[in-house]
């Protein structure tokens, strides 16, 4: 079986870190009208997040400066983390991880719009063992969230010589629900992140939770056994 996990808003708060790293190195290299003002965050790749702020100040050609400022974006990043801009892992998730990774019969990989760096960094920063995680798939690595989940489980095949037994993904934004089911995951959505509950009922996805501390019950619906 093979579990994707999203992160902000799933396994961790990063309390808006993302965002100011990404607005500061926008202003270092773009200037001061540069903002995240009116661009939506939640669910969505980093990459489109900076072309979208690139746009709103009339520039087109972010494509050209993606490479110079997801280097500036991963290195302020760091130094928000090392000023102690802290992550707060979610209720129910250290558990949760911590029990899916003592079955053989789960494989765990991230499916998230953050850079592979930055994503690896706030893991770690929330006391999360990046390495409990497999392969996966990253905001740079797809042109639309949808992109994702296919190539995480494409990932998974190449690894392991086989297709997954099923595949679930976690995560707390319609566009979570909307890329797993496009990949035919079954999916949870939990509340904890910049979605409303209506606004995840109306993604459709199997279920949807408050939270992840009732671990049994996340569990028993990961492995099917919920009924």
């Amino acid at each position: 079986m093979l579990v994707l996990l999203d992160i902000d808003g799933t396994l961790l708060a990063s309390e808006g870190t993302g965002a100011r790293g990404i607005v500061q190195a926008g202003v270092e290299l773009f200037g001061d009208s540069f903002s995240l003002r009116d661009i939506p965050l939640g669910g969505r790749l980093d990459p489109l997040i900076f072309g979208e702020a690139m746009e709103a100040i009339g520039r087109t050609d972010h494509r050209e400066h993606h490479d110079a400022f997801r280097k500036r974006y991963l290195e302020v990043f760091a130094e928000l983390i090392a000023a102690g801009h802290d992550m707060r892992i979610l209720p129910g998730v250290s558990e949760l991880l911590e029990r899916m990774h003592a079955r053989p019969d789960i494989t765990m990989a991230l499916v998230t719009g953050n850079y592979r760096e930055s994503a690896h960094m706030k893991l770690a920063a929330a006391g999360i063992d990046p390495d409990l995680f497999v392969g996966g798939a990253f905001g740079d690595e797809g042109n639309v969230r949808d992109d994702l989940p296919p190539l995480a489980i494409e990932r998974f095949r190449a690894a392991m010589g086989r297709a997954p037994r099923d595949v679930v993904l976690l995560g707390d934004t319609e566009h979570d629900v909307t890329s797993g089911r496009a990949a035919g995951c079954r999916v949870l959505a939990v509340c904890t992140g910049s979605h409303a509950p209506e606004r995840l009922h109306a993604s459709e996805p199997e279920l949807v939770l408050d939270d992840l501390s009732d671990v049994d019950r996340v569990l028993a619906w990961i492995l099917g056994d919920d009924s």
